[in-house]
């Protein structure tokens, strides 16, 4: 029999060099291991790193073994496989129904939004293009305070975001909205928080095979990924209050954001654990730009 040490080392060495792609919540395959020991064991980081030396009976090392060959043998992501992944220090459940969560939006709300925003002065906000619920559900169970709408398209994602919200007792909280962007929404809103497609076709090709695992609804969106990102800024100052703001990440599609929309001042936010691409702009800024939003869309 082997220690919980060794058989976390077994997967580590397993999950190395194996032509995997490390990216859907987790860095490497240090973290993909780490998941699967946590799965096995229900346990957190802390418990198994605390128990390395106790032994592990056969039965669990074929359940963690059998894991690590679908990942190896599918190229599903992890979170996928095990069901539920972390995000902004919570769990939530992850299948095929939407992205796998994983957003530097997380650090933002680890951080309360500081410093553009104070927090205890927000009442209602908006994570559209929700997916997994997971960056509003965290927005509001780190804030009790604040009633959030999350909204997305699919049918499925929202399904997936339902039992998130149970999950973490929110129901009264935390509202879920099918809706194409902001058409069945009615605000006004606070913050507007959004992780929306921003990959183009082309660049959606050449991605590695664990986002072709995801739905592609979630990743994708016309004229060069920018479509929904710009449509988003068009609309938003609609259902924002008076000093309300937009946090949108739109990630390695930053740069080309920047050259379609020269005369925008994008305020980009830094990062301390990884992660870029994410912006904020005022009801101000939507407004005063929002002329070369409508031009850009126009066919």
């Amino acid at each position: 029999m082997m220690t919980k040490e060794q058989l976390f080392t077994q997967l580590f060495e397993n999950l190395t060099d194996s032509g995997l792609f490390f990216g859907h919540g987790v860095i490497d395959a240090q973290d993909e291991a780490m998941m699967v020991m946590m799965h096995v064991f229900k346990q957190t980081v802390d418990e198994i790193l605390c128990s390395g030396q106790i032994k592990v009976d056969m039965q669990t090392i074929k359940k963690a073994e059998k894991i690590v060959s679908q990942r190896l043998n599918t190229l599903k992501p992890m979170a996928y496989i095990v069901g539920e992944v972390q995000f902004a220090g919570l769990t939530f459940k992850s299948d095929k129904r939407a992205l796998v969560p994983r957003s530097p939006i997380a650090e933002l709300i680890g951080n309360d939004f500081q410093p553009w925003l104070n927090l205890n002065t927000i009442n209602k906000a908006l994570d559209l293009c929700t997916g997994s619920g997971c960056i509003g559900i965290a927005l509001a169970k780190y804030n009790p305070h604040i009633q959030v709408d999350i909204s997305d398209l699919s049918k499925d994602a929202l399904s997936l975001a339902k039992t998130n919200i149970e999950l973490h007792d929110l129901n009264q909280q935390v509202n879920a909205v099918q809706s194409d962007l902001f058409a069945e929404l009615t605000g006004p809103y606070d913050l507007i928080v959004s992780n929306p497609p921003y990959v183009s076709e082309n660049e959606y090709s050449q991605l590695p095979q664990e986002y072709k695992k995801e739905p592609k609804l979630g990743l994708t969106t016309p004229q060069e990924g920018l479509q929904i990102p710009v449509k988003i800024m068009l609309d938003a100052p609609e259902y924002l209050n008076e000093n309300g703001l937009l946090f949108l990440e739109v990630g390695y599609t930053d740069e080309l954001l920047e050259d379609t929309f020269p005369a925008v001042d994008f305020e980009w936010i830094d990062f301390e654990n990884g992660g870029h691409g994410v912006c904020v702009l005022s009801k101000h800024q939507l407004l005063t730009f929002s002329k070369d939003f409508k031009n850009f869309l126009m066919p």
